[in-house]
């Protein structure tokens, strides 16, 4: 009998015991020691890669076989994987503000029982500052804590508080050409630094959109916000309005949007186009 894993519960231990193990280090000099280049093209520094060890860890324990995805180590068999699972795994989402002590970051887990983001079907981020905790699973609606979660029901643009992604040294002046209509037209606008966490907070209602249009964002970034995202209720979108999708691999990159509603969605489409 194939060995049946709960992996709401072990995604939730995981995230735990990362938050216990590395809070203490966030804004330390040990923090930020550079541990070479992860598959994704970003530095890892140590409390990344002491982050991604934790859930390993967790899932060799627990024998977990799958596929794990991961930003620092890329694509590796865990537990002389067979199938179809597929573990997504972010260990910290938001490390620049990890080593500068803002208090925005996350660790974003997904399960997916396929090779592309549209397979995802279990999902969970928590917050590392607070240990909020966000999670889905398909079907089964989006949760914070025990409470469920929907986006909230703002149409108009110009009633938004809208997260938009700045971060992109290559052509910031056209990023921001492009960006210009959005941000003229937002009630608010916020740049926070997780990818995961934004997205969440528009599936609960605390933000009216995210947009990020670099690039830059890869399916470890996505894969838990995602479902999570769609179970709210929310939409996540590539920026020509087409259901996000990928592969589930630490180096391919996407642009994307989220929206509270399609009528909001549609307006933004609309200023980019």
């Amino acid at each position: 009998m194939a060995h049946i894993v709960d992996w709401i519960r072990l995604f939730g231990d995981a995230a735990a015991e990362i938050r216990r193990k590395t809070q203490p280090l966030f804004g330390s000099e040990k923090a930020k020691q550079e541990q070479g280049r992860g598959a994704g093209g970003d530095m890892t520094r140590f409390i990344d890669a002491l982050a991604e060890s934790i859930v390993i860890r967790t899932l060799q324990d627990n024998h977990a076989s799958c596929v794990l995805v991961s930003e620092e180590k890329g694509t590796q068999k865990i537990c002389e994987a067979g199938g179809d699972d597929y573990v997504v795994l972010d260990a910290i989402d938001g490390t620049t503000n990890t080593l500068h002590r803002i208090p925005f970051s996350a660790t974003s887990i997904a399960h997916a029982n396929g090779s592309m983001l549209r397979d995802v079907d279990v999902a969970l981020i928590m917050e590392l500052n607070t240990g909020d905790t966000y999670r889905a699973e398909k079907d089964g609606g989006a949760y914070k804590g025990e409470n469920r979660i929907h986006p909230s029901d703002v149409t108009r643009l110009e009633d938004s508080i809208v997260s938009v992604e700045l971060t992109y040294r290559r052509d910031f002046q056209g990023l921001i050409r492009r960006l210009a209509p959005i941000m003229a037209s937002a009630s608010k606008l916020r740049q926070l630094g997780s990818t995961a966490l934004e997205s969440v907070l528009v599936a609960s209602g605390a933000l009216d959109a995210f947009v990020d249009l670099r690039g830059l964002s890869r399916a470890v970034d996505l894969a838990a916000a995602t479902l999570i995202v769609r179970e709210a209720g929310a939409c996540i979108v590539s920026p020509d309005g087409k259901d996000l999708d990928m592969e589930l691999r630490a180096d391919v990159r996407t642009s994307f949007i989220v929206a509270g509603n399609q009528t909001l969605l549609r307006e933004i489409i609309g200023l980019i186009a």
